[in-house]
């Protein structure tokens, strides 16, 4: 149960600080996408974005949107935690957050990838795919930990039904 603990407190670490990145971009969004005169330098997954128009703008929105969808699933997280010390483990709701965080991350991340490759191929005229291995960021490590939610939805439901099933034998 002190690993849980641990758990716990480092994603509410992790929420609060993001959460206060969160607020400062959701509030200085609206002056990036509506200014023209706004000189702002932007990096989104190590590509700075060079040219201020509707195009870029638009990429830095879906990009913010992403980021939002993935601090809602550490929320849903969070949530699942909290169930757990809770000892509320083989219940329908942390079956659905699981499969709901799975598919959040997958989300997030095919947003974000997909902006900055085609922001690489209309802007920079560079078609490429990079496979980062060994690094948190990569897409494929990404998708894989959201699969790995749903399959862990999966297996909680296989248990619940197997939990359910042995108490009306006894």
């Amino acid at each position: 149960m002190r690993k849980l603990h641990i758990l716990k407190s480092v994603l509410d670490l992790f929420w609060f600080f993001s959460l206060i990145g969160a607020i400062g971009i959701i509030i200085l969004l609206p002056f990036y996408l509506f200014s023209s005169d706004m000189d702002m330098a932007i990096k989104i997954k190590g590509q700075e974005i060079l040219n201020q128009n509707a195009f870029t703008k638009g990429l830095v929105f879906i990009n913010v949107i992403s980021a939002l969808i993935f601090l809602y699933s550490i929320f849903l997280l969070r949530k699942v935690v909290g169930l757990f010390q809770r000892r509320e483990i083989f219940k329908t709701e942390v079956v659905r957050l699981f499969n709901l965080i799975g598919k959040l991350i997958v989300i997030s991340t095919i947003m974000s990838n997909v902006s900055v490759f085609i922001y690489n191929m209309i802007e920079r005229n560079h078609l490429g795919i990079s496979i980062d291995f060994g690094s948190y960021d990569s897409f494929l490590v990404s998708v894989s930990i959201g699969l790995f939610f749903m399959v862990i939805s999966e297996i909680f439901k296989i248990a619940m039904n197997i939990k359910e099933e042995s108490e009306l034998i006894i």
